[in-house]
Order: structure tokens, then sequence, then C-alpha cells
């Protein structure tokens, strides 16, 4: 492992525990309302979570930059945006408190390009809603916001256990 990338690692292992340190109770797995939730996109343009809920249900994919099991993650969250565009929106959350330059890099620098949403989670609405203290999680909802499945981690293995819960749900 390089220099940087353990520095990287120990940051990350630093930071996430800080950061939930922070974040009031709530009731886990539902949003009394997703009128009020605002993501931001890698570009910094703001939009409304509530309106990402038409005919589809969502898959929030909650990574980050610092998180070397999420980069991991992310050739099988592209390969499964191929494979169910058409019934699927998946969402990458990103938490608060990187500078956007940094998240805007590495999605350039990346060997393929990311074809599914990457947002900001600039308020943790999200993140506190679906308790993402640990990365990466992914939970696919329903159009209430609901939990239809979740979960933490990836290893390269599980991909195919994964994807079958996903498409039993949609």
């Amino acid at each position: 492992m390089s220099r940087n990338a353990l520095v990287l690692l120990v940051i990350a292992l630093l930071t996430v525990p800080l950061i939930f340190l922070f974040i009031p109770d709530a009731p886990p797995g539902r949003l009394d309302t997703l009128q009020g939730v605002m993501l931001s996109t890698v570009q910094g343009e703001k939009f409304k979570f509530s309106g990402m809920f038409t005919d589809k249900k969502i898959l929030l994919v909650f990574w980050s930059i610092t998180c070397s099991s999420c980069i991991e993650e992310i050739p099988f969250i592209i390969r499964l945006h191929e494979k169910l565009k058409d019934r699927l929106t998946i969402i990458g959350v990103h938490p608060p408190g990187f500078p956007l330059t940094k998240v805007q890099k590495f999605i350039k620098r990346y060997p393929q390009p990311i074809p599914y949403l990457l947002a900001i989670d600039d308020e943790m609405k999200l993140i506190r809603t679906y308790e993402a203290t640990i990365l990466p999680k992914t939970v696919l909802l329903n159009r209430k916001g609901e939990v239809l499945y979740a979960h933490v981690g990836y290893e390269p293995g599980q991909d195919d256990e994964i994807e079958r819960a996903i498409r039993e749900k949609l």
C-alpha cells in the first residue's frame, strides 16, 4: 500500500466516527417527508431529493472518496446501473465536509465514466435517516422512502448476492 493511500485510510478512519458523533438521533429507515431533503450534484447544483421519486425505485449508495471498499464497489454499481437503469435510479451519496474540488478530481481521474447520479448530502439528512455510519452502505427505497433492502460493506464476491436481493425487491 502506498504512503498516500495509507494516509487517506488513516484520515478516513479518524474522520468518519467524528462525523457521526455530531449526528442527532433520528428514527432509522424512514423520512416523514422527502420534500425538504436537498442534495447537491458534484458540480455544486442543488436539487430536491423528492423530485427523484417518479416511477422507479431508488438505490442509494453511500460512499466516500476516502473509503477503499467504496471505490472498489464502483465498477459493480456501474454494472448494476447498466443492467437495471430502466427499473431503478441509482444515486451515489457522498458525505459533506470534503472539498468539492477533491471529489470532482477523484471522479475525473476514475478509470471509467460513472454513469449514475453522484450527489453530496450537504445536510446529512439521508445519511442520518438511513444510518449510513459504515461505508459503503447500499439502501433500496420504495416511492415513500421506506427501506426495501439494505447492505453494509462490500466484497467483490458479493456482487451476485446483492444484485439478486435488489432484483427481488424491484
